[in-house]
């Protein structure tokens, strides 16, 4: 990954942070689905994604919302899928590497081509989540024998477009792509504060990079994605998840997004992918006429006023995920009044004109480096014509590509 100047601004301006969320279909009803679908997508038109599964084989949620069985939800965005669908508690049905080839034959008929996968519960064909076996091809016993895994589909999974998979676990840090110290770690988890605290007064005594490595007290890793490789060779990235276990569900998702949380991700300038289940209650709430609780609907009233003032940007999860690969992948050359998009290699094998398409990147100007009204951009060495519009304003000037 090439290192970003400073000269590019973090998000495009004048926002200061970015949020999405990344919902996991289970549980969901059709009459609730309905509901949030109002609330979320019609009346707060939230410009984020949903994911789904292709279908539900749960004997003990025989109601769950699934692409197979409810076409209306094609009405939403779906660049998510939760698994191959849900296999959960099938009964002697089970899941095989068949269902996985169908589901991706219902995908492309549907004209869903997604690009974030996430892992389901204790799904036997999970890539990262609980299990790894969707990722081995083979495995092996004692004696060496070798032996075909039937639950393998990673090479499925990136053949109908996958590149961004969920890394398994859940962050409370708010705001991630951002650096953090272990100062802030020290801070914030108070049942390991003597052991942090050891780590800290050594980290101002040990140079070595290989002993600090061993005993981690190098700044913990809060990017928002990182480059993976699976046993099989693939290269995916994993992307992180801001939320609890015990609050990843509709009446949970009013805590984990309260205004002080949302108000500390825009002053810490950073990206939050918030993890829930909306279409999930508590047990003690099943019997309540409505399905969205107060506090969360003013949660996410809150998250729209602040994207309405261009304080919060809002979009899909591959949106947020897409922009940050390519942002990353920028190099600036002020000398030939020229800006640069590095394929690399993961999300982006070249970089097309469709790739850019409705992106905005900022850049602080301050010191008159670029002529924004006769800027090129180059990619693998070929000048890219491109349809774009030009912003300015203070010491900033954004590049919107249409």
């Amino acid at each position: 990954m090439s290192q970003r100047t400073n000269m590019i601004l973090k998000y495009p301006y004048p926002n200061k942070a970015w949020f999405t969320i990344a919902n996991d279909p289970d549980n969901t009803t059709i009459e609730d689905w309905h509901e949030l679908n109002q609330f979320l997508w019609n009346l707060l038109a939230l410009p984020i994604s949903n994911s789904l599964f292709v279908k539900s084989l749960n004997y003990n949620l025989p109601n769950q919302v699934n692409l197979v069985d409810n076409p209306e939800i094609l009405s939403q965005k779906h660049d998510m899928i939760h698994t191959w669908g849900d296999y959960m508690h099938s009964r002697k049905r089970g899941f095989d590497r068949q269902d996985a080839i169908e589901a991706c034959q219902i995908l492309e008929k549907k004209s869903i081509k997604p690009k974030v996968w996430i892992d389901h519960s204790q799904f036997i064909g999970n890539i990262l989540h609980n299990d790894n076996k969707g990722s081995i091809p083979e495995t092996s016993d004692a004696s060496g024998i070798r032996y075909t895994n039937y639950a393998y589909t990673l090479d499925l999974v990136k053949k109908i477009g996958i590149r961004y998979i969920w890394d398994g676990e859940i962050t409370d840090l708010i705001g991630q792509d951002r650096k953090v110290s272990n100062l802030t770690y020290f801070n914030k988890y108070s049942n390991s504060r003597t052991k942090t605290f050891i780590r800290l007064i050594l980290s101002k005594i040990i140079n070595s990079t290989k002993l600090r490595n061993l005993l981690r007290l190098n700044s913990p890793d809060n990017r928002q994605y990182s480059a993976f490789k699976f046993p099989d060779g693939n290269k995916l990235y994993r992307f992180k998840r801001y939320g609890t276990w015990k609050d990843a569900d509709i009446y949970g998702l009013g805590e984990i997004l309260a205004k002080s949380k949302i108000d500390l991700l825009i002053k810490n300038e950073g990206t939050m992918v918030a993890y829930t289940h909306l279409g999930k209650r508590p047990a003690s709430k099943s019997n309540e006429p409505f399905h969205i609780p107060d506090k969360t609907k003013n949660s996410l009233k809150y998250i729209k006023e602040k994207y309405d003032e261009q304080v919060l940007m809002i979009s899909p999860l591959s949106n947020m995920l897409d922009y940050l690969v390519l942002r990353d992948n920028i190099k600036l050359h002020p000398k030939i009044n020229a800006i640069e998009f590095l394929p690399d290699g993961i999300r982006y094998t070249n970089i097309r004109q469709s790739d850019l398409t409705g992106k905005k990147f900022s850049f602080i100007n301050s010191e008159k480096k670029f002529d924004p009204r006769k800027i090129k951009f180059f990619s693998d060495d070929l000048c890219l014509k491109f349809n774009i519009q030009i912003e300015k304003r203070d010491n900033v000037f954004s590049v919107i590509f249409k």
